[in-house]
This record gives C-alpha cells, structure tokens and sequence, in this order.
C-alpha cells in the first residue's frame, strides 16, 4: 500500500463545514473576513502565475494578514527548489470540480454534470525559505493606480438606471433601476459610493444579467433567500471598495452584526460559500473587462497536486 506525503492533497471532509468553521471563528474573535481590505497587501493570487484567487478564497486567504498576499502550492514550492519553514502549516482554498456522467433518460442519453467541493493546501511566501527573487514582490514598488469609483458605475455594462427620487437606498427588480440619497445626504463620498456599489451588486441580478432568483423572486425580509442575497451584495460591495482603494467601516465591535452573521452560518454551511461565488460573478459584472484574469476553479493547482481526473 502506497502513502502520499504531499500535504497539499486533500483527505475526504465536508468541505463547506471546514470554511464555514474558519469563518465562524474569525467572526467569534471579532473579524469579519469580507471587511478586511487588501488595498495594500495586494489581492491574494499565486506568486508563479500572479493570477488572483476567486469567491471565498480571497477571504480565507486574505483573513491571514500576512504582508503580501502571495501564495504557492506545495509542487510549486518544490518546482523552484525551495521550502517550508519548520512548523508553518498551509491554509485551505478550495474549489469546484466537476464531473460528466452520461445517462440514458427517456431513451436518450444526457449529459448530467455533478459538482464537488474540494480544497487543497498553499503557503504564503513567508512561510517559505529559499524562494527566489522574481517570485517576491518588488522592492518599494508602487501599487498601481485604482480606478475611481465613478469609473466604476460609468463603465458597467448594461447597468441599471439610478436615480435620486427617495433619502433611501434601494433597488427595484421589476423596473431595474436604482434609488440612491443625494451625495449631500452621505458624509462622505466613500459612504456614497460604498452604498452604490452594495445596490449594484443586488442589480447584477436581474434577469437580463445574472439572473439570481434571489433578487427577482424578492424574498421576504428574514427568509435564507433574503440572508444569501444581502450577504452577496456585502461581500461584492467589500470587493468594490477595495479595488477602488476606498476605506471599509471597520464592524469589529458592532457585536449585533457579527451575531446575526454567525447565527446564519451555523444554521447553514452552504450558504456562506454560494454567497462568495455570486458575489464574485457580480464584481467581474461589473468590472469586465477590468478585473484581472482570475485563476478558474484553481486549474493549475488541481493538476499539480494529482486532484483533477
């Protein structure tokens, strides 16, 4: 019988608990993981391929603090003859493999598709020695320009018309258009523009865009529909403000916030991980085609660590 020593390869577990549980006790300590900006840590991606992580894993990664988000599997940090430091443990980021299955329905054969949950193990590049030069960031190296939030809303594709009928922000499905306060009525544009960009996520969904149910079905105030759809709307504005270099409302001591967050999670694993993926499609919505190419469903990765078939 053979062993495998490689300690990026993931053993069998319930992969939405695992997250889920690392969320739970960020936010048990007083962190909210999508409130932490990467404004100048960068935003997580591989060090090798410099492309950026997606959905849930950019919080998981990003929640670690560490001085520059870069991060290796563990064949990569081989690849380049380098190493881990003694007692560093990985941190999980996970992904969504799919399989097809052909079968007979009716009398013909259709293609079902099955999706899994799996997770691997990367290391930031300071838990590792010996990694060379090219893949550290560049010394005293500026951070590139953020686009301004105006840009932003300008150049979203088939976005919503706002308006500025009501002192209240909202969004109306059934006529596509967003009601926002006059800049006046905020005390800063960042509090304007972060209350558009959360009304710009929930526009995302509409039918002509990504088509969440949640959004056009307008679910009642306290269901789960209603949880996940506010959920995906925070998450993705969090996004927003960090790609513009705006500053996030710190939530660490609003202990009502963070309780009603984790009395959410721990009735639902799932919900957590699905808001994240939506909130992700939303932001590259919006931002196409400025968001930077992403790492997709963590290709190179799963090919390294022998996950994929």
């Amino acid at each position: 019988m053979s062993t495998n020593n490689n300690p990026s390869v993931p053993k069998p577990v319930d992969v939405y608990e695992l997250v889920t549980d690392r969320i739970i006790e960020l936010l048990e300590i007083g962190t909210v993981p999508w409130r932490i900006p990467w404004t100048t840590t960068g935003i997580p991606m591989n060090a090798i391929s410099k492309r950026p992580y997606r959905g849930i894993n950019v919080m998981l990664l990003n929640s670690l603090f560490y001085p520059h988000n870069l991060f290796l599997t563990w064949n990569q940090i081989k690849s380049i003859n380098a190493s881990v430091l003694p007692g560093e443990k990985g941190s999980i980021i996970v992904f969504t493999k799919t399989i097809e299955k052909d079968e007979v329905k009716d009398g013909k054969i259709v293609t079902e598709k099955k999706y899994f949950l799996r997770y691997y193990k990367v290391w930031n590049i300071e838990q590792c020695k010996d990694i060379p030069i090219a893949y550290h960031p560049k010394i005293n190296e500026e951070l590139p320009p953020l686009p301004e939030c105006a840009a932003i809303v300008e150049n979203m594709k088939n976005a919503p018309r706002i308006v500025h009928k009501q002192a209240q922000a909202y969004y109306v499905p059934a006529e596509d258009y967003i009601n926002m306060p006059r800049k006046n009525a905020f005390t800063s544009n960042d509090d304007y523009y972060g209350t558009l960009f959360h009304e710009l996520v929930h526009a995302t969904g509409h039918q002509t865009r990504l088509s969440r149910k949640e959004v056009f079905e307008n679910p009642y105030y306290g269901t789960e529909s209603y949880s996940q759809e506010e959920l995906v709307a925070e998450m993705g504005a969090c996004y927003l403000k960090s790609y513009a270099g705006l500053r996030i409302e710190d939530m660490s001591y609003n202990a009502s916030y963070i309780h009603s967050w984790l009395r959410v999670f721990k009735n639902d694993k799932k919900i957590l991980i699905q808001a994240a993926s939506k909130a992700q499609q939303a932001v590259e919505y919006i931002l196409h085609p400025r968001v930077p190419e992403a790492v997709s469903k963590e290709q190179e990765e799963e090919l390294e660590v022998g996950i994929a078939a």
